[in-house]
């Protein structure tokens, strides 16, 4: 029996979504879900032309259906509206929603079939690496008149087909290196080592307590020497042999700098902010 203060696990879909309701909406015919999460595109300025417009607008108008669709069955519904054709915030956004739903104890599943291509690898490679359910949803025929279109969206799914999808094991870097990489995916310009002493100090990680900085000299050299090893060897390290930072010698110093691969890892972190 559950104690009254435990909370019941909660079953959670992330939806990237398109021109889409079949592959949306067809799976809660035989699948429970508390909560939906739908990611869209949203009407963004970079894409500042007529046709862009209309097409965002058209996709809104799925949005909304869907949403009224999940809300009639009794489903709450969330609805992120993002850039669906930068992969980097797809993957942040869905990894940002599997982390916090995962912490609140619940179950979640990822419909990678309902969006368009882009999202559909960020949807993928989110869900294989934070381990939860990935699954997609076979359209029996593709529409073939307006009708049909704005009745079902592009696919037509005249029976549940729920094919679910096995994972790859991605394993991603340790929580402390996690904070390096968000960190530096959030400066513009490269970091020195100092800088990212005084973040992990700042964040309270293992290793770090000291603030060296406002020793006098000769201790001050002592620990800030001590504490450069540490980030070398302990995290550096490992994430440029990993290939997700460079480094580069600069005088005594050394600037630190996010690979485009490492911005990728920084983006499936899940972080919010600089938390995990």
């Amino acid at each position: 029996m559950t104690p009254a203060t435990e909370k019941l696990e909660q079953l959670v879909h992330i939806i990237p979504i398109g021109y889409e309701i079949d592959r949306v909406i067809t799976p809660f015919q035989e699948i429970k879900a508390h909560r939906v999460h739908l990611i869209s595109m949203d009407d963004l300025t970079k894409y500042d032309n007529p046709n862009e417009h209309a097409l965002t607008s058209r996709q809104h108008g799925f949005d909304e259906r869907n949403r009224a669709i999940l809300e009639k069955k009794g489903i709450e519904v969330e609805l992120h509206r993002i850039d669906m054709f930068d992969i980097i915030e797809v993957m942040k956004t869905i990894s940002w929603l599997i982390v916090k739903e995962k912490k609140m104890g619940n179950r979640v599943y990822v419909n990678m079939s309902a969006c368009g291509k882009i999202a559909c690898v960020g949807a993928t490679l989110a869900a294989m690496i934070h381990n939860v359910r990935l699954y997609y949803v076979r359209a029996s025929r593709y529409s073939s008149t307006k009708k049909e279109q704005n009745e079902h969206g592009l696919s037509i799914c005249d029976a549940v087909k729920v094919w679910q999808l096995e994972n790859f094991r991605f394993a991603l870097p340790d929580e402390s290196s996690l904070l390096i990489l968000n960190y530096l995916a959030n400066s513009d310009d490269a970091l020195s080592c100092d800088d990212l002493i005084r973040y992990l100090h700042s964040m309270h990680v293992d290793g770090f307590e000291e603030d060296y900085w406002n020793y006098a000299y000769e201790k001050r050299r002592k620990v800030q020497t001590r504490y450069l090893m540490k980030l070398q060897n302990r995290y550096l390290s490992k994430l440029d042999d990993a290939g997700y930072i460079k480094r580069k010698k600069i005088g005594r110093n050394t600037v630190v700098k996010l690979t485009k691969t490492g911005r990728y890892v920084a983006a499936v972190s899940g972080m919010d902010g600089d938390t995990l």
